[in-house]
């Protein structure tokens, strides 16, 4: 059994990340890597591996139910979560949603004073990434993929 050791202070044993996890990440810098994704913050404690989990689940729970409805016909676009957090409705539209999406987060991202909702629109544009990224602007359906796979991605 080995440890994980993240931000050179918080360790995680093998076993309790397999437990929690599913799997053990490659080294400690993938798992590091997986905390700040999801923006969770390492406290050194099993909870936070629940944490991992809970968000990982949720983020692959919310891209499935957007698979089947797109496989239902239904046009469901994965960054409308995301703008609906600043006020913008998602058009469907890649472009034109990327484009309202920046302008919108430039111009709160100007009025933040605090380091809070600077921090916080900072974890809204990595997540815009992500989503934007994602699809690319294709609307081609991807292929399903298991949990497992999933969390292979933030783990691997």
């Amino acid at each position: 059994m080995s440890n994980f050791t993240v931000n050179g202070v918080y360790s995680y044993s093998s076993a309790n990340i397999y437990s929690y996890l599913g799997r053990v990440p490659s080294n400690e810098t993938t798992l590091k890597r997986a905390f700040d994704e999801f923006n969770i913050t390492p406290t050194g404690k099993t909870d936070d591996l629940k944490k991992l989990d809970k968000a990982m689940y949720s983020e692959y729970s919310e891209q499935v139910q957007n698979q089947i409805a797109n496989q239902n016909g239904e046009k469901v676009v994965p960054w409308a979560g995301l703008l609906a957090q600043i006020g913008v409705r998602a058009t469907g539209d890649y472009e034109k949603d990327y484009a309202a999406f920046n302008n919108a987060i430039q111009l709160l991202s100007q009025s933040a004073i605090d380091g809070q909702a600077m921090a916080y629109f900072a974890g809204l544009k990595s997540e815009a990434s992500k989503v934007f990224n994602q699809t690319n602007g294709n609307d081609k359906t991807q292929q399903a993929m298991s949990y497992e796979v999933y969390r292979a991605q933030y783990l691997g």
